[in-house]
């Protein structure tokens, strides 16, 4: 552990590194009575009637209009499904309880899930003995405001974190085939984390992709079987979705598909057509091309550390929120293992990174005020607060500033788990 890790920790009072978990738990506390009744909206009731209609043989991915969809006496249709059928299968046991008592069990299982997260990241950034690292980094995850974003719309964010994690965590400890297991289960659940294949892929996990390919597939092919019609039809962009549809200009939105939508048609002062569409789908693929490139020569270029390794992981998880066609605000949380990780990263480094601090400051702040403040999100703040940290991290992980002595505690770490 480097002296400024240290000295961090040792002048930090004991009952300070408790009170932003304090804190948290009374945000959680009120946040949890005044959602009380999202069982009957947002995303915990399209998960419910969905999974629902799909275990009582229906397809929730068609249209009422479509000429292949059938009402089934009973069930409610909505339609305009975009999760795989993975999620929906996985998500039915809730469906043969009421929708009331089948939320608070949800809710239980994305806390819990948001616990496990931290607690495993925190693990192996290598923190120095005693609880205040977790309950420091599970408190700041309490005070972000899109944790409450996520929980309030029912999303399944800290599920998938909490297998990213799981994943990162036993493949560093060379457990390939239940690494690749949670990677593939969260992929098959809304198949953009499936981008953070990339980290594995920079550090030659082979037999984890491998075996994440091979339960990817097979959970494919099960999933999938009897909705291929439904499934062949998923993510794919319709022609509606191309006009003027609201979605497209979400202030919510952390994707370059959709916000740099949101900006051509505000140039052009109306819905795009003809060349203006091939020019966004254009830039679109250049954008997103640029972000994964960015993310791979960091990752390969970064420090062999298990800091630098958790914010590597992180960076992959925030590039596939701005590449991804359909994320929102509500996905933020995914980022924490960059956050954390940078952190980490700077803690322990001699010479600061100001432009990275300011780049990350200015994009956290970004996301706090924009929570708060709609006028400030309808200039889609939460996308340009998401650029800022994700370049910030970027810089944070630079190889010319970050010290590579660290390489033989990751091998350490990597073979000797129980050694820390």
């Amino acid at each position: 552990m480097s002296p400024r890790c240290k000295h961090f920790f040792a002048d930090l009072p004991r009952w300070l590194a408790y009170a932003p978990l304090i804190a948290g738990i009374i945000l959680l506390t009120i946040a949890m009575y005044r959602n009380r009744g999202n069982f009957a909206k947002v995303s915990m009731a399209e998960f419910y009637d969905w999974s629902w209609e799909l275990r009582a043989g229906g397809n929730p991915w068609l249209e009422n209009h479509d000429p292949a969809f059938k009402t089934i006496p009973g069930v409610p249709h909505r339609g305009h499904c975009n999760y795989p059928p993975a999620f929906l299968i996985a998500f039915e046991p809730l469906t043969l309880i009421n929708v009331r008592t089948a939320y608070w069990i949800w809710q239980a299982i994305l806390i819990a899930s948001m616990i496990a997260a931290v607690a495993m990241i925190v693990y192996e950034l290598g923190p120095p003995p005693g609880a205040a690292p977790y309950a420091l980094a599970l408190g700041a995850t309490l005070l972000y405001p899109e944790t409450y974003g996520s929980l309030y719309e029912s999303q399944l964010t800290f599920l998938l974190l909490a297998m990213l994690a799981a994943a990162f965590v036993l493949d560093r400890r060379r457990w390939s085939a239940a690494a690749g297991l949670m990677l593939a289960v969260a992929t098959l659940f809304k198949l953009f984390p499936g981008l953070a294949a990339g980290y594995f892929l920079v550090h030659r996990r082979w037999t984890t992709l491998a075996w994440a390919a091979a339960f990817g597939l097979s959970g494919l092919l099960l999933t999938s079987r009897g909705n291929q019609h439904a499934f062949l039809n998923f993510g794919i962009l319709h022609s509606q979705w191309l006009e003027d549809d609201g979605w497209l200009r979400n202030d919510r939105s952390l994707s370059i598909y959709s916000n740099l939508r949101a900006l051509l048609d505000w140039l052009s002062g109306g819905p795009l057509t003809g060349r203006l569409v091939q020019l966004w789908m254009g830039l679109t693929a250049i954008g997103d091309a640029i972000v994964i490139a960015i993310t791979l020569f960091v990752t390969a270029r970064a420090a062999r550390s298990p800091q630098a390794d958790v914010a590597s992981l992180g960076l992959w998880l925030c590039a596939a929120i701005i590449v991804s066609p359909i994320s929102w605000g509500h996905y933020l949380p995914l980022i924490m293992p960059l956050l954390l990780g940078s952190i980490a990263c700077v803690i322990r480094r001699e010479k600061l990174p100001y432009a990275a601090i300011l780049l990350v400051g200015l994009g956290l702040s970004g996301i706090y005020l924009a929570y708060f403040a709609g006028a400030l999100r309808e200039h889609h703040a939460f996308f340009l607060a998401t650029l800022m940290i994700f370049a910030g991290c970027v810089r944070t992980l630079d190889p010319g500033g970050t010290s590579r002595t660290d390489s033989g505690s990751h091998e350490r770490s990597c073979k000797q788990p129980s050694a820390r």
